[in-house]
């Protein structure tokens, strides 16, 4: 099943546990293996991204976890990360240059 990450077909509080891992590549050519591979952020990307973090963020129970994979070969990580509905709690690097970055976010049980 193909989803567009910017509006999921779930109500909300349906999942304990979401992987968000968007394309993160900004230019890649039209024939580029990686863009074929892993896709491309097309645009205004940090709007695409903002409002997947909110679908995914939305559709996360109370209490549960949202992990959030991002390689900063083109974007840093710190510029995506402002567009989160929060900090996350814990995060690891990992990947032969130490690029790909793991982060783990908790949605409060208040929200």
């Amino acid at each position: 099943m193909l989803l567009d990450f910017r509006n999921l077909p779930f109500d909300d509080g349906t999942f304990v546990h979401v992987v968000f891992d968007p394309p993160h590549l900004i230019s890649a050519g039209p024939k580029s293996w990686l863009a074929a591979k892993y896709g491309r952020l097309d645009g205004d990307w940090q709007q695409d991204i903002r409002q997947g973090f909110s679908e995914c963020w939305r559709v996360l129970c109370p209490g549960g976890t949202l992990v959030f994979k991002w390689n900063e070969t083109q974007v840093k990580l710190r510029e995506v990360l402002q567009l989160a509905p929060q900090l996350p709690h814990y995060g690891h690097t990992s990947g032969n240059k130490g690029l790909t970055h793991w982060q783990v976010f908790i949605k409060d049980v208040a929200q």
